[in-house]
């Protein structure tokens, strides 16, 4: 049997991160993982899809350069070339973090681990298993995507995000079954390639999970892009047959596509690991876990979409270091309050920390002040001023609560706001920062001004 001081199982972000922070603490490490090194994010998911919106944006970009005083007109989008291309790009990413791990020493054990008593893992492969023993155990098993029943699976015309990022061309129409993030960020991508969408929305809005200002910016762009946008519509029966998908909503209509994409959330992978034997803490499908990462079991840690509602690489990442800092000896914690989220629609929507209606809820005195992107020189440049800056802020100490940026690299610009936020700085602290100009990030300073009612390139 061998033995570790950290056996990590699952080697996506939170894991492989967290692999190698113990190891370089000084730590004999193993990961344990059945597929491919870098997770959901790397190999469909976050990665990807940025590969591919990338390549959207290029082709709007080309068919508005007229905008410009440039002559470029409609693209011609290989399809086949275009998905090669997000292989490469994810296969170069997968070899880099394998060389990360063998620099590091951490021994890469392929196969499904499963506790089967405190400090000891069974990995079962290709029929064989092994044995093997750690002082501490990280577990980041990460999520799938939900399927629902009723959808004809076994049809091949119906994909979750991992065949429509692994596929080897582009649909000729798409139905998008979840007006999430991950929908509408697939949504654009599609619809700037030329290729016809609808996306489907249950709810009454799309990215029911943030703020409104932002849900409605993405709204108005998805539009612009000429996607077929149906809220508060849901899907009751799906046909496939001929290469062609026909779904049949609530109330009669029909939306007929090439392939059906369902975005409709995902789901913790906590089945067969063993934490019943071992008593575990869950609630619901997630592990329980503290601010240390800490299970209710010494000596056992959970991180990431396997821990956390909120299901971002980023935070994952953020936990896998904690995890191991402390599964290492050392004395780690995270609170996980301050964490951006991103959409990567064009423009960017970005946020941190209470919307304004979550604001108001619990603090009560607070106030809101915004930037538009309209009165931005750079975003003016760029031809990108349908977007803004919001802060949300305590009214008596200017405390910084949240904030949403939507305009050309808000995923940037709002770590700014993030890291304040991180170390309590004050909205007066942030408008005393000298900004680079011109720059996105000017709109930072301008809402901070607003919200002190000094405002320089805005009124009120």
């Amino acid at each position: 049997m061998n033995s570790y001081d950290v056996a990590v199982v699952g080697g996506g972000p939170g894991g492989y991160e967290a692999a190698l922070r113990a190891a370089r603490r000084g730590a004999k490490v193993c990961c344990i993982e059945m597929g491919h090194l870098g997770g959901v994010c790397l190999n469909v998911g976050c990665i990807p899809t940025k590969a591919m919106l990338r390549a959207g944006e290029i082709a709007w970009t080309l068919r508005h350069a007229a905008e410009f005083g440039l002559s470029a007109g409609e693209p011609t989008v290989d399809g086949p070339a275009c998905m090669k291309r997000v292989a490469e790009v994810v296969a170069g990413l997968r070899k880099g973090v394998e060389g990360l791990l063998k620099a590091a020493a951490v021994e890469v054990i392929r196969g499904r681990g499963r506790l089967t008593a405190p400090g000891r893992l069974t990995v079962e492969a290709k029929g064989k298993s092994e044995e093997i023993a750690a002082k501490a155990v990280i577990l980041a098993t990460g999520a799938r995507p939900a399927k629902p029943d009723f959808l004809p699976w076994d049809s091949g015309l119906v994909w979750t995000t991992d065949e429509a990022t692994t596929a080897e061309d582009l649909p000729e129409s798409v139905l998008i079954i979840g007006g999430g993030i991950i929908g509408c960020e697939f949504a654009t991508l599609y619809a700037e390639l030329g290729i016809p969408t609808t996306l489907v929305e249950m709810l009454d809005r799309l990215a029911s999970t943030i703020d409104e200002d932002a849900a409605k910016a993405i709204s108005a762009l998805l539009k612009k892009r000429k996607v077929k946008v149906r809220t508060g519509a849901k899907v009751v029966r799906v046909e496939a047959a001929k290469n062609r998908v026909t779904a049949h909503l609530e109330g009669g209509e029909k939306v007929q596509a090439d392939r059906a994409l369902v975005a409709v959330g995902r789901i913790p992978n906590t089945e067969d690991l063993g934490l019943e034997d071992l008593g575990i803490q869950r609630d619901g499908r997630l592990i329980k876990v503290d601010e240390r990462c800490r299970t209710s079991v010494a000596g056992v840690y959970a991180v990431g979409d396997c821990a956390e509602r909120r299901q971002y690489a980023h935070l994952a990442g953020r936990m896998g270091v904690v995890a191991a800092d402390n599964a290492a000896g050392r004395q780690a914690a995270d609170d996980r309050t301050v964490v951006p989220a991103g959409i990567y629609t064009h423009p960017e929507v970005a946020a941190v920390g209470l919307s304004e209606a979550e604001a108001k809820k619990q603090s009560g005195r607070v106030r809101v002040a915004r930037f538009s992107y309209r009165a931005s020189g750079m975003a003016r440049a760029y031809g990108e001023a349908d977007g803004h800056v919001k802060l949300v802020a305590e009214e008596d100490l200017g405390e910084i609560l949240g904030a949403v940026v939507i305009g050309p690299h808000a995923t940037d610009v709002v770590q700014e706001i993030a890291l304040a936020m991180r170390h309590e700085l004050t909205v007066e602290e942030l408008a005393e920062t000298i900004h680079g100009h011109p720059t996105f990030s000017e709109g930072v300073l301008e809402a901070a001004d607003a919200w002190l009612g000094l405002p320089m390139h805005a009124v009120g």
